[in-house]
């Protein structure tokens, strides 16, 4: 049911499905597919997230898929300079599993 992925010389062969979703609706036999994922290309140089859409009856098939390719570098300097920093080390008088949070951290 999954479409060819339309970014070129990206070799994209796993993926982590994000959300799915199917809704039948059987009066008007009419199925709805929605699928999001999220892709490591095989050179591990780009993630790639990409929202699929399945729009299908017995009389007519229609899809589409969105794929957004974002370097995986720019995407690590992101979420480190986004993100919530949390700090844990040995030697402090915290209980275990309990986290410290920090600023985030601006690169």
């Amino acid at each position: 049911m999954s479409a060819q992925h339309p970014i070129d010389g990206l070799d994209c062969s796993q993926s982590l499905t994000l959300d799915l979703r199917t809704q039948d609706l059987w009066r008007n036999a009419l199925l709805n597919y929605q699928d999001s994922r999220l892709e490591l290309c095989s050179e591990g140089t780009h993630v790639i997230l990409s929202h699929y859409f399945e729009r299908f009856s017995p009389a007519s098939s229609q899809w589409m898929e969105y794929s957004y390719k974002v370097p995986l570098a720019e995407l690590v300097h992101w979420i480190m300079a986004s993100g919530q920093l949390n700090v844990e080390r040995s030697g402090t008088a915290s209980r275990p599993g309990k986290k410290h949070s920090g600023s985030p951290r601006h690169a």
